[in-house]
Parts: C-alpha cells; sequence; structure tokens
C-alpha cells in the first residue's frame, strides 16, 4: 500500500490557486464566441447581397483594416465607403451582380476564409458575362470584433466563347471521313536542283 501512495504521489500533480479560470476570463471567453459567431453568420448572409445593400458593420472594429492587391486603408468609415464605391460601380457598369459563396474555412481560431466568386453581366451591346474569384481573409480580435479584411487571389475569367456553327458545318463534322487526308513531304536536296516526295 505504502509502495502505490509513492508511485501515485510520483505521477501526480498538486492543483495549484493560479490554474483556476477567472469568472471574468470565462465571461470574455464567451463573449468572444457569440461575436464571433454573430460575424460568421452576418458575413455567410449578407455577403451574397453585397451589391444590393450595407452589410451589417457591427461586427467591424471601428479601426478596422482593409488590404487588397492594391490597396491598405484604415478605419471604419473608409470601408463603408469601399461598400458604397462597390455598389455604385457595380450599378453603373454591370447590369446584374451577384456574389456565391463558394466555401467558408477557418485556419486558425483567430482567423476566416471565404472563398468567393462574383457572377455579373455587364451593360453593353455585347452578351457576355464577366466572373470574379477571390478569397477574403478576416482576423478577429479578442472580443470576436474583425479588425482586419484582406481581399486576395482575385482573378477575373471569362466563360469560353463558343462559335455558333452553320447546319452545313454540323453536317459536315458529322460526316468528316474516317481515315485520314494523305499527307506527303517534299524535301530539296540542297546540292542537286531535284527535288524527292515521300
Amino acid at each position: 500500500m505504502i509502495q502505490k501512495s509513492r508511485l501515485y504521489a510520483k505521477f501526480s500533480a498538486p492543483a495549484k490557486e493560479d490554474c483556476k479560470i477567472s469568472r471574468h476570463d470565462e465571461e470574455n471567453k464567451e463573449s468572444y464566441y457569440v461575436n464571433k459567431g454573430h460575424a460568421v453568420q452576418c458575413l455567410r448572409e449578407e455577403l451574397p447581397s453585397l451589391f444590393l445593400k450595407d452589410p451589417n458593420f457591427h461586427i467591424y472594429r471601428d479601426d478596422i483594416v482593409f488590404r487588397d492587391p492594391m490597396n491598405t486603408f484604415m478605419g471604419i468609415d473608409n470601408y463603408k465607403s469601399m461598400f458604397w464605391w462597390l455598389r455604385f460601380l457595380g450599378r453603373i457598369f454591370f447590369k446584374a451582380l451577384c456574389v456565391d459563396i463558394v466555401s467558408i474555412w477557418q485556419p486558425t481560431d483567430n482567423t476566416l476564409m471565404i472563398r468567393w466568386t462574383v457572377h455579373g453581366v455587364p451593360r453593353g451591346p455585347w452578351e457576355t458575362r464577366g466572373r470574379f474569384d477571390g478569397t477574403s481573409e478576416y482576423k478577429f480580435d479578442k472580443n470576436g470584433k474583425i479588425y482586419v479584411h484582406k481581399v486576395d487571389n482575385i482573378a477575373i475569367n471569362s466563360p469560353p466563347k463558343f462559335q455558333m456553327l452553320s447546319v452545313q458545318d454540323l453536317v459536315e463534322a458529322i460526316t468528316c471521313p474516317s481515315t485520314p487526308k494523305p499527307t506527303y513531304f517534299e524535301f530539296k536536296d540542297s546540292s542537286s536542283s531535284s527535288s524527292e516526295t515521300y
């Protein structure tokens, strides 16, 4: 019995007072997850209507930093202006615009990534569609508020263009001969003026 208690004493650690989680820390952690969950829900619900109405700006800090491949600016007022300009320019240059959320994932506890695609039909006499793919990275502070929004991997993709074939071209494509056309090569000998066909 004495030997068992000695082994137990060797492998057990005494409880310390400072290991206890204080009530205040627990409330902060709970507030973090509530705010972050609310922010994720807002982003998921409001990003598709980005070109129609303002998003919920309460999920961001007042000193939010926005970064994209060409710009960096700071402050909630500048961030609000960016969304206003996106909607304004979107209405000028496009007949229709929509945002699709492709995927959402969380690489770390304080980071949220969203892959999105913007589909648009530009104004003009031509019938075409545009597509922009990208990612948004959102960083959360200790209170669950977004303090950095970084846009990256922006790719402009045009859908493939198909050529309309006439009925005659379609018939010719279907009834093409099954054997290839014979080909030949002609070689000229530089030392003589004769040519040979193979």
